[in-house]
């Protein structure tokens, strides 16, 4: 995270678990669950737009990142982290992250007063910072990559960092792709 620090924008505050709201999301049939309230830094990213982003606590200082601070990682093309029916986007919903691991989940983490920062790097901004730091320079690999719609360059990203830091994710309990092996067989 020391290299991506001076190139991600603070995108979102995840502050609280509303005390009595709860809200549904019928399109994939989830009920009853507890909306979480933000703020929101920056605009939600467009369709074909390509993100690394990494939630970690909000008083985390991502120039020297303890393990213990790096929640989760994800990448996207368009942002799916609203959902809720009826609350017009207001409400943080992110299923694959909420889920947590196992009894830590963020709603856990937000229920005893931390709150959460989630931060944003564009795919290109990290391509240009791999490009010109030479202690990235074996992440060039990931650069020339194939990409289809689902493994696009911030997806390319997120798998490396899954691979590096391997099970140092709190909420992210998916494996890094095995392509990410062959690539990095000397690490």
């Amino acid at each position: 995270m020391p290299h991506l620090s001076p190139v991600a924008e603070r995108y979102l505050t995840l502050l609280r678990v509303h005390p009595t709201k709860r809200y549904s999301y019928e399109k994939r049939g989830l009920r009853d669950l507890p909306v979480i309230e933000i703020d929101q830094h920056a605009p939600k990213c467009k369709q074909g737009e390509s993100w690394l982003y990494f939630a970690v606590p909000a008083s985390a200082d991502l120039r020297a990142l303890r393990p213990d601070e790096r929640l989760y990682v994800g990448a996207q093309t368009q942002d799916r982290m609203f959902r809720g029916d009826g609350l017009n986007g207001s409400n943080y919903h992110h299923a694959e992250m909420r889920a947590g691991n196992g009894t830590d989940t963020p709603v856990d983490f937000l229920s005893v007063g931390h709150q959460i920062a989630i931060y944003r790097v564009s795919a290109d901004r990290i391509a240009d910072q791999v490009r010109r730091t030479p202690v990235l320079e074996p992440l060039t690999a990931l650069l020339v990559q194939p990409r289809t719609p689902r493994k696009h360059l911030g997806w390319w990203f997120e798998q490396y960092i899954l691979f590096a830091e391997r099970g140092l994710w709190r909420w992210n309990t998916a494996m890094a792709d095995r392509s990410l092996s062959s690539l990095f067989a000397s690490r």
